[in-house]
Formats: structure tokens, sequence, C-alpha cells
């Protein structure tokens, strides 16, 4: 049964259909990667999803609820998590700390000052550091992390909203191939044990292929091809299109 169902998904800027008739299923646990050249319409399709963009057209349902073009906030109280391509955190405050603001936010304690924040939710803090291989430096002040574990404390940010969907656009941007795969490995991992529905979108083939249950394509705001790696690899289509192979 699906999680998530797009239909027929359309916005345009300025006359230029961005995303031109997308439609597509997801269901819980499932890893779908959406790859296609740049400006082919991935990150748009991904804010008419999370609300960031209202749709010309169309709908978005979440587990049988008509999400079309709620505000980002409303959709994230739904279980629907985002990360971008540059990770986004509290610099000055340590990784433990970051993770706890998270929570406060997701229990909506963030203007109840009656305990100070860095008593809240330490354990449920710690036990996602842990999930995502983060123990050794919760102490540590986010401005000194290595930017792969920069991208490994968004992903547990992203968790601390237990997220039935997630969101991830360009995760693994700007980490170097053998650290893309760990990061990666680690989203499937998580996915399969909270049964949680991943869409996602990378640039590297390898990683793609590698990781992705299901892959979709995208070219000039349109889904061109869909299926598993073995189909999506022998596309002659997105062979021309994308994979850069003669058709």
């Amino acid at each position: 049964m699906s999680l998530l169902t797009a239909s027929d998904l359309r916005k345009n800027f300025g006359g230029v259909e961005a995303v031109a008739g997308v439609s597509f299923t997801l269901a819980a646990g499932e890893l779908l990667a959406l790859i296609g050249p740049n400006g082919a319409g991935k990150s748009t399709c991904f804010n008419l999803l999370n609300g960031q963009t209202p749709p010309d057209s169309g709908s978005v349902m979440l587990d049988g609820t008509d999400i079309t073009g709620w505000p980002p906030r409303r959709v994230w109280r739904l279980g629907v998590g985002r990360s971008f391509q540059v990770a986004a955190t509290f610099a000055s405050m340590t990784v433990r700390e970051n993770v706890q603001m998270a929570l406060i936010a997701r229990h909506g304690l963030v203007w109840r000052f009656l305990r100070p924040a860095h008593r809240l939710f330490r354990a449920e803090a710690d036990a996602l550091l842990a999930q995502a291989g983060l123990t050794d430096q919760a102490d540590q002040g986010c401005g000194a992390l290595a930017y792969g574990a920069l991208k490994r404390l968004e992903l547990a940010l992203a968790l601390a909203n237990d997220p039935r969907l997630l969101l991830m656009d360009e995760p693994a941007a700007g980490l170097a191939p053998a650290d893309r795969r760990v990061l990666m490995d680690l989203v499937r991992r998580l996915a399969r044990e909270r049964n949680c529905a991943v869409l996602f979108t990378e640039h590297d083939m390898d990683i793609v292929f590698a990781v992705a249950d299901r892959i979709m394509v995208m070219d000039r705001g349109k889904l061109i091809a869909e299926g598993d790696p073995a189909a999506i690899r022998a596309n002659r289509l997105v062979q021309a299109v994308y994979l850069g192979e003669e058709s």
C-alpha cells in the first residue's frame, strides 16, 4: 500500500513548465531515487511535495490525507522530513544540543522555559546519535565537525521528528565517494528499521544503483522512465538523455 501518492503534479515559472504532469507512488520502507540532468525539475518536485511551493494543479496524498499545498510546517507535523544539499545546524551548539532542539520542536516545547533546554530529551538525543554513528562526537561543537559527520547529524535531526517519509535532496553532496556510500547505506538501514519511505536525489549513479529500490528519471519536467535499477540501466532513452551512453 502506498504511503505517498503524487498525481499529475504541474508547476509553471514564467511560462516554463518545471514539473509537467508528474505522477508516482512510494511505499513505506522503500528507497526511491529521483534522477535527471540539472534543471530537470527534481528540486521543484520536492518543493511541491513538502509545501515549499504550491502546485498549479495535481495532488499529493500522504497515507490517505490530501496535503496538496499545505505549508511545510503542517506537512512536517504529519511526519515528513526534508534535508537539503547544504546541511543546516546551530554551529555554536554541541551535536547533542542540536538533536535536543529538534526533539524540543517536535514536542512543541520551544517556548516553554520551565526546564533548561540542555536537560530535555537527552536520552532520546543520544539514542538518535547512536543510530547515526555520532555517539563519540555528542559533546563536540557543530562548528568543528567534519563534513561527513555534519551530514550524519542532519540525518539524526530529520529522524528526531520520527518521520514516515524523508525527502532528501542530494544528501551526499560534497562528500567523498566512499563517504557517500557509507551515508546512503546508513539511510537505507534506518529506513528499513523504521519502515520509513525515502525519496532522494543524487548525481552519483554508482550510489543510486547500489542503494535505490526503484528509480525515476526526469527530463524537462517530465518523468521519462521508472523502474528497478536493472530496468533503468538498460533503458535506451535514459542512456541517451542522462547516462551519457549511445542509444
